[in-house]
Parts: C-alpha cells; structure tokens; sequence
C-alpha cells in the first residue's frame, strides 16, 4: 500500500515537473537575445489533457519567423510558446530553442521550481522502490554508546536543535525567495543583446549582488550540511538522556553562557538591508518589486528572530536533557 501510495505521489510530481517545463520558459535558455522577430503560425499538434509535457492542453506550433534582420526562417517551436492562428508574435532566440518573446520573468524562477519538483518526484520513485523490499533485521552494532531510533523519537527537541533545524528550513526558503525575488526583475521583453531590467533598483537594493542562482545553490548546500548537523546534535541529545553522566564524562566541559555577537551582528545588517532597500527603491515601484528588494531584509531578520528565540546554552541544554 505505501509503495502504491508513493508511485502514485511520483507520477503525480513527475506531471507536475512536466507542466512547469512547459509554462515557465525552462527551455529557452538565457534572456539575452542573439536575434528577435516575429512568428506567424502555420500548423500546430495539440497535447492533453494530459501527456507528457504534463497537465492541461498544450499546442507545438511550427512558424514563420522573420527576424529583424530581413532573414526569414521556419521552426517548429516547443508546447507553451504559441498557440493556433497567432499571426506577428514576438519572438527570440538565444543559447537554446526560439521561444516567445513576452517576458522573461521565469529565467531563474523556472529552473529553480524545476530542480525542486524533480528532486521530489525521485525521492517519491526512491521512496516507492524501497517500500517492496523486505525489511531486514537490524543487526546489533558495537558502538558503545548506540541509540536506536526509538530513543531519537524520544528525545526532547531542545532549543539548539530547533534552531538548527530552522535553520536549514531558512536555506530552503532562502533559495525560493531568490527565485521569486527575480521575477519581477526579469519581467520584461528580450532585446538584441543582453538583457535591460525594467527594474534595475532592485539589484541594487541586495546587500549581496551575486550571480543569478548562486545564492540559491549556496543557500541549498548550508540547508543540508546544517540538517545533518540538527540530527546529528539530536542523536547527541538521545545519548545525554540514555547514558546520563556516563557519557557525559566522555565530552569536553560545555559552556554556560550564551554569546550575543552572532545576534548583534545580524541585527546590524539587518538595518544595513532595509537603510540599502528604502534608499535604492523607486517610491512608487510596485508592491512586487518592493518585496523583490527587500529579499535580504526578509532573509536577515527572520535570521535574527530564530537565533533570538532559541537561544540555549549548551549547558543549559545539557542540563534540560540530564532531567530527562
């Protein structure tokens, strides 16, 4: 049954994928242009409700284009470009397949959505794959201080492994806020050449200017390795509560007090943020771009609240787990 309920979960995540494809310019490559034009449809194949570029009707059309040099071409253009009988469509080709030439909104957003949905659509196929084999006996390990993962469910999450987990959680959504942080910044037309932002204050109201995706890859990788460390830190804390001063004694003497700086430091940018953002945005820029800007100020103070309201030392943490 699980691994019915999994497979299902993974095709329905791999129509999802297939869909996001389609409708967010993935295949399209960079949002520089090396020609730009128009496109009159000549034939089009219709897909769906459902196939393989996902769910709903789609349409692959093939078109004459007419470049804006006077060179004329045909091209069968891919499902979510253009639709039947569109006449004098703008259009643009770059590093990949021609595609419409409304906006570019979807440049890093697409690809991010895309990375994500096809992690989970194999996680989902992994998932139901190891569900129809056998479950084998654990076999007893030597480890001299070994918990199991009943003693793990047990174990109180402390302050400092919450905050570690939010942590991670933070990364995650870090790298999502870059994705949508850049629409509004991609939201414009291809032209001959590289790409003109119709709002470049936003870029100019990041603390960190990096370039685009790399802060969602970075925030990505610290997520992980710091989810790893919250279980590793919780399967510590199983230890404390199993062994007791045992185990204990095998550990380097922990420190009482909670330092500040890491806070004070973050609140600090946290006012550099908003100062950069207020002066660099426009007034009258759209509640859009506004939040595109403020990416860093909305990253940073949540930063700050979670440090702020998990803070634990690890000796008080030790002694919530000695109570145990």
């Amino acid at each position: 049954m699980r691994a019915l309920a999994f497979g299902l979960a993974a095709v329905l995540a791999l129509l999802a994928l297939a869909t996001t494809i389609r409708t967010t310019d993935v295949l399209l490559g960079s949002p520089d242009a090396e020609q730009v034009g128009t496109a009159t449809v000549t034939a089009c194949s219709e897909g769906g409700p459902v196939s393989r570029w996902g769910i709903g009707t789609s349409y692959g059309c093939t078109a004459e284009v007419r470049w804006d040099d006077g060179s004329t071409e045909q091209f069968r253009f891919q499902p979510g470009q253009l639709r039947p009988g569109q006449e004098d469509a703008p259009v643009f080709r770059s590093t990949r397949a021609p595609g419409l030439n409304d906006s570019a909104r979807w440049f890093l957003a697409g690809p991010l959505a895309v990375v994500a949905l096809g992690l989970l659509a194999l996680w989902m196929a992994g998932a139901a794959v190891l569900s129809l084999v056998p479950a084998k006996k654990s076999e007893k390990t030597e480890e001299k201080w070994a918990v199991g993962k009943a003693d793990v469910k047990a174990t109180p999450v402390t302050r400092r492994v919450r905050r570690l987990r939010l942590y991670a959680w933070l990364g995650l959504a870090t790298a999502a806020a870059e994705g949508l942080a850049s629409m509004p910044y991609f939201d414009a037309p291809r032209r001959l050449g590289p790409f003109v932002s119709p709002w470049p204050e936003v870029e100019e109201a990041w603390l960190v200017d990096l370039p685009s995706g790399m802060v969602a890859g970075f925030a990505v990788l610290v997520a992980v390795v710091i989810g790893l460390v919250a279980e590793s830190v919780h399967k510590d804390a199983a230890r404390i509560v199993r062994y007791g001063q045992s185990y204990l004694d095998t550990k380097k003497p922990v420190p009482h007090n909670v330092s500040w700086v890491p806070a004070a430091v973050m609140a600090v940018l946290v006012a550099a943020s908003i100062v950069k953002a207020t002066i660099a945005l426009p007034a009258h820029a759209p509640i859009a771009v506004w939040l595109a800007g403020g990416r860093d100020a909305f990253i940073l103070t949540a930063l700050l609240v979670i440090t702020v309201a998990t803070r634990q030392s690890a000796k008080d943490m030790v002694g919530q787990l000695v109570r145990n």
